[in-house]
């Protein structure tokens, strides 16, 4: 059963995203909510996973040497696995998208000079197997960098056994474990998550508030 947000998660994540570094009293101001209601909020997204970590945005108009492209890739389906394991491990590479069309991969890679991303797709992938078709154009200024979808109301998260890894399709069973919630999809994963992390429980329940 999917976990639906509300307006005032909505509320929180676009104050987040504005800004990741404001506080929880701050948060609880924006939202008009109790501070312990916001921390519950923000703390309840990130046990489900939905947001994955808090972490800071660059600008990189403001950075006097650098260079960002857009690639375009068309990969044998038989060494799609493969190749994005490969590529999702190269730091140049920033993001990365499987697509439909002529081309089957995308992907934005960074690089501190036209050189150095010159090197990276002559060393890191002309000479990959698999590869028919190389399409790259460098990103000249950036007009608009947001997240990959619009935030609105009523977005429903597919919550995830945190035992098992199966998909959960009734209403959840909960476990508080520390500051965080996990979420089983039985009672036998329940049990079966107490007991394989029975202490490590115990002892974040006694540090807890």
């Amino acid at each position: 059963m999917p976990l639906v947000l509300d307006k005032i998660d909505m509320i929180l994540i676009k104050a987040l995203l504005e800004d990741g570094r404001l506080s929880y009293r701050r948060l609880a101001k924006i939202a008009k909510v109790s501070t312990p209601t916001a921390e519950a909020r923000i703390k309840r997204m990130l046990s489900t996973g939905f947001i994955r970590k808090i972490s800071p945005i660059f600008d990189f108009e403001k950075v006097s040497q650098g260079v960002s492209a857009i690639l375009r890739l068309k990969v044998d389906p038989s060494l799609i696995n493969e190749f994005t394991s490969y590529l999702s491990s190269l730091d140049e590479v920033r993001n990365l998208f499987l697509t439909t069309g002529d081309s089957n991969l995308l992907l934005r890679v960074a690089c501190s000079s036209t050189d150095e991303l010159q090197s990276f797709l002559d060393t890191k992938i002309y000479n990959r197997a698999g590869i028919s078709f190389v399409d790259s154009c460098v990103i000249t200024k950036t007009i608009k960098d947001e997240q990959g979808f619009s935030i609105k109301p009523e977005i429903r998260i597919q919550l995830i056994c945190d035992y098992c890894g199966g998909e959960i399709k009734g209403a959840p069973f909960k476990l508080r474990v520390g500051e965080s919630v996990r979420y089983l999809c039985c009672k036998t994963c329940l049990e079966a998550y107490k007991e394989k992390y029975g202490s490590r429980i115990s002892k974040l329940q006694k540090v807890s508030p």
